[in-house]
């Protein structure tokens, strides 16, 4: 049988950030608001760039050391865009994972509940005092649901037993 709900991660298993680690920044919170993104069409400014800063630079008065700053800047993002890629991904790996194991953890704990359930209801109903924390974890949203219904349905009564402001016209 052929499994299309899930595949084994075949990513990689540890992530090395050491050549970055110096240059990672963690900042504040609120300190990126406003901050300046990558725009369409960088890689044509960066290729004209490297062609007009040697050429014109001295002309327009610029150091080579801002030219220098930018691609020192590039290095350091296309580095970080490329661990980035594998973290996120790794993270996006580990959130599935955990809601798989938690959904069939919780499979699991409803089927034993039904073994207890039916043991209670035609064996031996002295085992439900060793499985009370576990009868109430498994049935803790069905009782939030009945108390929901029960409480729009009272607030429906309510809203139907309301008499009516009309007034009527005896003309």
């Amino acid at each position: 049988m052929k499994n299309d709900i899930f595949a084994p991660y075949t990513g990689p298993s540890s992530i090395d950030i050491s050549n970055v680690r110096p240059r990672l920044v963690d900042l504040v919170n609120g300190t990126l608001t406003g901050a300046q993104r990558e725009k369409p069409g960088f890689l044509g400014v960066y290729d004209e760039l490297s062609k007009a800063i040697p050429q014109y630079g001295a002309i327009l008065g610029i150091q080579t050391t801002i030219w220098d700053a930018i691609v020192e800047k590039t290095i350091t993002l296309d580095e970080i865009r490329a661990i980035k890629k594998h973290v996120l991904k790794l993270a996006e790996v580990l959130e599935e994972s955990e809601m798989y194991y938690e959904d069939a953890r919780e499979a699991d704990i409803s089927r034993l509940c039904g073994f207890v359930d039916a043991t209670i209801q035609h064996g031996d109903p002295s085992v439900q005092a060793a499985f009370q924390a576990t009868l109430a974890y498994r049935s803790q949203y069905a009782k939030k649901a009945v108390n929901t219904r029960r409480k729009n349905k009272q607030a429906r009564a309510e809203a139907e037993a309301e008499p009516t402001t009309e007034t009527s016209n005896p003309a």
